[in-house]
């Protein structure tokens, strides 16, 4: 598993615009991934950084998470 502050980090202070998060890397239940997410945008409405677009991409074993921010 890797390290959600990790990427939260990331999100918001690196230069970085275009994301591409493997949410299986975060959770362990997939079918889950609705609550990450929610969970990571309330962290970055927090943080002043702006989602302009995303998608969720998902088969049966991970879910992508594809943004572009705003900073």
């Amino acid at each position: 598993m890797k390290n959600r502050e990790d990427l939260i980090y990331d999100l918001i202070f690196s230069e970085k615009l275009d994301f591409y998060i493997n949410i299986s890397d975060y959770i362990e239940n997939i079918y889950k991934y609705e609550t990450f997410i929610k969970e990571i945008k309330d962290i970055l409405k927090k943080s002043k950084v702006s989602i302009i677009k995303e998608g969720v991409e998902l088969n049966p074993t991970t879910a992508m998470w594809i943004l572009k921010v705003k900073k």
